[in-house]
Order: structure tokens, then sequence, then C-alpha cells
């Protein structure tokens, strides 16, 4: 079956009038179980940042892995829901956790680079990582076209990881410098 023979009904996509009651409990579930996820990595986040525990990046990445296999492993049924909830809220702390480093840095940016006077690389890390998406991008889809032109583009991206290392050293000097 191609995905691109089916029957998409769009005017339904625009009809909010109404939804059944599964549906809506359905969706109740969802929103309140992504809530809780929310919730809990932001502490596991606060542990990392605040409390400096479970610094290790390997601990929080292997206990992500593991709750996350946990939960594929549990069996999907009334009794196991709540158990699923709990795995599903340890995965979320250890990614808040895992998220620690990553805040660590924007805590440490000085906020007062923002408002120097020579900005001249300080919208370059924005083009610089859009570029290098769209040529992973690319280079995934050369995989199953074969273009020569496309594999010559992402041969010389090179550059661009020259360019993001410029970015990256010149923010240095910027913050230093301020």
């Amino acid at each position: 079956m191609d995905f691109l023979d089916r029957n998409i009904n769009f005017n339904a996509l625009l009809k909010f009038s109404h939804i059944s009651h599964s549906t809506q409990q359905h969706l109740k579930r969802v929103y309140s179980s992504f809530a809780i996820c929310m919730l809990v990595a932001a502490a596991g986040a606060y542990v990392n940042v605040v409390l400096q525990l479970l610094q290790g990046s390997f601990l929080s990445f292997a206990g992500s892995l593991g709750m996350m296999i946990w939960l594929m492993c549990t069996p999907h049924s009334q009794e196991t829901e709540k158990k699923r909830l709990g795995i599903l809220a340890g995965f979320a702390f250890f990614s808040g956790v895992g998220l620690g480093p990553v805040l660590n840095l924007c805590i440490s940016i000085n906020p007062s680079a923002l408002y120097a006077q020579r900005r001249r690389f300080l919208f370059l890390g924005g083009i610089l990582l859009s570029a290098l998406s769209l040529l992973l991008l690319s280079s995934l889809v050369n995989i199953f076209i074969g273009s020569v032109l496309l594999f010559k583009c992402t041969c010389t991206s090179v550059c661009w990881y020259i360019g993001l290392l410029v970015h990256r050293s010149a923010g240095q000097v910027w913050i230093r410098l301020i």
C-alpha cells in the first residue's frame, strides 16, 4: 500500500465541532503525561544545574537508554499503565539531567555580548548551522539519489565546518573581551 494512495478527508482536519468522549479521554491522558514529563525533566535539569548531582553525561545517557528500553519491553495493559507512566517519568528525568551541560553553557554566556559595538560574528552561528543542517539533509538524500552534484556540494561542507570553528573561536574571544 502506497502512502500517497490513501483517501484523506482534509475537511475533517478543520472540523472542531464534536470530538467523541473516548477521544477526549485519550487526549486528556496524552497531554497529562506530557505535562508530567515536562515537570520531571525540569526537575532533572534542576538537579544537574543547581544541585550539581549526576554530573556524568554517560550516566544520564545510560539512564535514558535503560528507561527507554524498559518502557519498550513493558507490555501495555490496564494493569501496567501506572508502571509505564513511572518509567516514562524516569526517562524524562534522565533526559532533563542530560540537558544540564547545555543549560550550564547557556548560563555561562555573558548576555552583554549581545550589546557589543562590534557584532561581526554575532549572527554567523545561525547561518552556519542552518547550512550544515541543509548539507546533512542533502547528503542523506544523496544516499538514495546518487547525484554527483550533491556529492560535490556535500564535500565542500569542510569549509562550513571551518566557518563554524571560526565562529566558535570568535565567540570565545568576544566573551573574554567583554
